[in-house]
């Protein structure tokens, strides 16, 4: 691979190749021999190839698709349009991604750690979001630092506390090196004096 050649991040690749994150996610797990990439974890980054790939993956899955259609009757279509009508307001956490341009793997871990502060209905990958929520997304990432998850109530207290025990334990092995350092000075200067032997008749 060229030195020079770009490289694009996750969010980046899901917005090219017209792939939403979820379906990304899932096409790293089940086909990473075919996607190439540098890096790993957070830092992973793919070419411009990996793009075409994944285009490739999402054309072979469509042709897969042959599930027989459901038969809807004329109570479960009331009820969809129902459901449909309702939840037409909320988001997905790709939609939010767009809006809010949070990368989707920062978004996943508010959730994770913040959920019961984000206006959702629903549960797993069927959870959608009150367009308040993007709001609240947008404050999590002002109150966090880069490349670590906002700060809940009391973690700067409980840091604070932290910092002044391990600042008193360091003290106290200071304290303690100096001493010994003290008692060793004290044994080699016994070791330089002469030694005198004295030898009496018997």
């Amino acid at each position: 691979m060229a030195k020079t050649e770009k490289l694009y991040t996750l969010t980046e690749v899901s917005k090219r190749a017209g792939v939403s994150m979820p379906t990304l996610q899932r096409y790293k797990k089940l086909f990473q021999d075919r996607i190439p990439s540098v890096g790993q974890g957070r830092r992973q980054r793919y070419p411009k190839r990996a793009i075409s790939e994944i285009r490739k993956i999402k054309t072979e899955n469509l042709k897969k698709r042959g599930r027989p259609r459901k038969v809807v009757t004329g109570a479960e279509s009331s009820a969809a349009g129902q459901r449909a009508s309702g939840s037409s307001r909320l988001l997905t956490l790709s939609e939010i991604c767009r809006r809010t341009r949070i990368s989707y793997p920062t978004l996943v871990r508010y959730v994770k750690l913040y959920i019961d502060q984000i206006p959702h209905v629903g549960e797993g990958r069927k959870r959608r979001f009150e367009p308040e929520a993007v709001a609240v997304f947008v404050e999590l990432r002002k109150n966090s630092k880069r490349g670590r998850p906002p700060s809940k109530p009391g973690a700067a207290s409980a840091r604070s506390a932290a910092d002044a025990s391990l600042a008193k334990r360091i003290r106290e092995l200071e304290r303690a090196q100096r001493e010994v350092s003290r008692q060793l000075e004290s044994v080699l200067s016994l070791l330089k004096k002469p030694v005198q032997v004295t030898i009496r008749p018997q």
